[in-house]
């Protein structure tokens, strides 16, 4: 059994909306919506749980009468690490495997889910990742210093896949420890809990929606899909 949390608890206010861009209308339909129709397709997700921004609560409460893999909608905190925890205290106990995911990533394909609960099986936790693809440049004062051999490195993604029991003691030794809101992403807290975290190379097209301008493109591949590319 596998659940996913959603994080659907930010602001946006890179992009400028005026509204958490999670909930921003594109195409007809809320970002999220499209981020949930997308996941709630993947047969090896049984359960959802929601985790919203405080200011939209009843707007998600009503997303989970339109999608049924929705077991239960809680509040974002004040970092993303904390939102996880609150989302994480919502799984079922009986679940075997949580994924974790954007809210704000609506065209990740449906095989990298289905890839990584696969992983599970063998692995304690698995990551999404990309290649980087042009020069990767260290910079010193506005002055290029070095390019890296871009083939040690790669781009983070999401989404991220946890054994039950391994993202639950990674988070308890991050309450115990005092440094969930200190270290900056989940995948950092499992490391500093002694686990390997290994990668999927998605090698795809991931967007994560963050400034306006990633709306444009947005739409056009919303677009393209509708007309069945």
């Amino acid at each position: 059994m596998t659940a996913l949390i959603l994080l659907a608890g930010g602001i946006g206010k890179r992009a400028g909306l005026g509204i958490p861009k999670q909930y921003y209308n594109l195409e007809g339909k809320m970002i999220i919506e499209h981020t949930l129709e997308n996941v709630s397709r993947v047969d090896g997700i049984d359960s959802i749980v929601l985790v919203s921004n405080p200011g939209f609560v009843e707007t998600a409460e009503e997303l989970k009468k339109s999608y049924p893999k929705i077991s239960k909608v809680t509040l974002g905190g004040k970092t993303r690490n904390e939102s996880l925890l609150n989302g994480f205290r919502e799984v079922e106990k009986g679940e075997e495997k949580v994924i974790v995911h954007d809210a704000v990533r609506p065209f990740t394909p449906t095989w990298v889910f289905e890839r990584i609960i696969e992983g599970l099986d063998e692995r304690d936790v698995v990551t999404t990742v990309n290649p980087i693809t042009g020069n990767l440049i260290e910079l010193n004062e506005g002055k290029i210093k070095t390019i890296h051999d871009r083939s040690r490195y790669a781009i983070g993604e999401a989404p991220t896949g946890y054994r039950y029991e391994i993202l639950k003691r990674t988070l308890e030794l991050a309450v115990e420890g005092d440094y969930l809101n200190v270290i900056p992403h989940d995948i950092l807290l499992a490391m500093k809990a002694g686990f390997d975290v290994h990668t999927l190379n998605c090698n795809c097209f991931n967007l994560k929606i963050t400034f306006r301008e990633d709306l444009e493109v947005a739409k056009a591949l919303i677009k393209l899909l509708e007309e069945g590319y």
